[in-house]
């Protein structure tokens, strides 16, 4: 709930000694069977539960644990003594709590929201190093945010607002949110019912009537953000024992639910490779077929020819909704393709009337091979169009939709993320001027973290010193005005 008193002794012993630091495996107690089922860790499983906040100042730092960001986690858990000691020091806040949040995807991963109780002692090194870094995600730009959103604002007690006093809470990530909250993903990690989706807006909405919110977004490199939306059709084939690399005609289909989804390539033979023709005399194979049962959110199909057997001709790659294992509901896919060595990305949506079997078919791409043509990859410009939904711009309006714009906070390097959390609180609290939070940084800091953070917040400096008011409910719309404190 809150009470005790964080060591700085302990914390730096738990540090130095190693200890279990996310360690944590998520294996239920049936671990290394067919049964075994992966869970998060009891003290940051919420279904059917409440988290209270009785201190002066609830804290929520919610992290994406996806491929994208996992690390961050690792950086917030090694800099907490110091962010715990500066408020402390510096008197930002009084009787501040915290509590930590996992982010993942709910429509593909196993753990996708992970939250401990408020605490203001030692026990929030064991909570946020029980964290399970799935690194998962659904390879769609979007991460379970609303979800999070949803969890605080409706089923978390905190006493300060009661008394006229909002909490903090600090999105970390670098992706957009679903539109909706689902009901399904309510009931599943939530152990609720809610009786149709609820526009995100809305709980942002009522997440902000308890806390100051902030989006902090760590950037990485085009290259880098694109290596890990790859990364997730790479691991899903080889995982399921499929053939990724060494190919000269590959196509990789994955989706986000149980619904049997399948893979159909038409070849140079007019052999059609499909889960009743798996092998083609031509050298095709279908390698991996799944969700034949529902038995993953997290499926791949993968047809390919290995290098040097794939034959001169015409090809054609088709998905089929086989049947529904989940409710009959548009199911969202993407495929990949490569063909002598040239890669491309195709996403869309299958059976938006409910359509299987042939009725459900989709063309995604008809193509000429020529063994003696090895080409190299396309250029930035499909790139772009493809992995449009993970650029930086794209993330920051649509979170510009639920906050004001000066609270979504741009980070070049991720090891400043609790350095920009402090200076929000100290700004917002009206303790410190941007200028005066950094003059106390200096001498721990290079001039270029302080830049850094001074290019974070200098949007939010702008508007506690009188700037225009952003109203937090009004999602970035702009009103003249004197500042007042939100």
């Amino acid at each position: 709930m809150g009470g005790g008193y964080y060591s700085q002794d302990i914390a730096r012993e738990a540090r130095s000694s190693g200890g279990d630091v996310f360690g944590f495996q998520a294996y239920g107690v049936n671990a290394g069977t067919a049964a075994s089922r992966r869970e998060v860790h009891p003290i940051l499983n919420i279904r059917g539960k409440t988290r209270e906040c009785k201190n002066e100042t609830p804290i929520v730092v919610a992290l994406d644990v996806t491929r994208s960001r996992g690390d961050d986690t690792k950086i917030v858990y090694e800099k907490l003594p110091t962010f715990i000691g500066q408020i402390e020091l510096k008197g930002y806040v009084a009787g501040a709590a915290i509590s930590f949040c996992g982010i993942g995807d709910a429509n593909s991963d196993r753990a996708p929201l992970q939250v401990s109780q408020f605490e203001a002692d030692n026990r929030l090194d064991e909570a946020i190093s029980k964290f399970w870094i799935e690194e998962g995600g659904g390879g769609t730009g979007q991460e379970s945010y609303e979800l999070a959103a949803y969890y605080y604002a409706k089923h978390t007690i905190i006493d300060s607002v009661q008394k006229g006093k909002k909490g903090y809470f600090f999105f970390v990530g670098d992706e957009g949110f679903y539109p909706t909250v689902n009901p399904n993903h309510v009931t599943d990690v939530c152990g609720r019912e809610i009786p149709a989706p609820i526009p995100s807006a809305q709980v942002f909405k009522e997440l902000q009537d308890k806390f100051q919110v902030f989006f902090l977004q760590p950037k990485k490199s085009w290259e880098e953000r694109k290596a890990d939306v790859d990364a997730e059709i790479q691991q899903r084939v080889e995982s399921a024992g499929g053939q990724y690399k060494n190919v000269d005609v590959r196509a990789s289909l994955i989706w986000n639910n149980r619904n049997d989804l399948d893979l159909h390539v038409i070849c140079p033979s007019r052999e059609e490779i499909f889960y009743g023709h798996k092998q083609s005399v031509c050298g095709g194979w279908l390698d991996v077929d799944m969700n034949v049962q529902g038995e993953t959110t997290k499926p791949v199909e993968n047809v390919r020819w290995s290098r040097g057997t794939a034959p001169h001709g015409r090809y054609k790659v088709i998905v089929q909704n086989f049947r529904f294992h989940d409710s009959p509901a548009p199911t969202d896919y993407r495929v990949e393709i490569e063909v002598n060595g040239e890669v491309k990305q195709f996403k869309g949506t299958i059976s938006p009337k409910g359509e299987t079997g042939i009725d459900s078919n989709i063309l995604i791409y008809e193509f000429d091979f020529d063994p003696s043509k090895r080409k190299q990859p396309e250029a930035a410009p499909t790139e772009k169009a493809t992995y449009a939904a993970y650029d930086d711009s794209v993330i920051r309006t649509q979170w510009a939709t639920v906050l004001p714009a000066e609270r979504i906070l741009p980070i070049e390097d991720p090891a400043r993320i609790l350095d920009v959390m402090l200076g929000a609180i100290a700004i917002t609290e009206g303790k410190a001027s941007l200028d005066a939070f950094l003059s106390g940084l200096k001498g721990s800091h290079t001039e270029h973290d302080l830049q850094q953070i001074r290019i974070a917040l200098e949007g939010l400096s702008f508007q506690k010193s009188g700037g225009p008011n952003v109203d937090p409910g009004a999602g970035g719309t702009s009103h003249s005005g004197s500042t007042r404190r939100l």
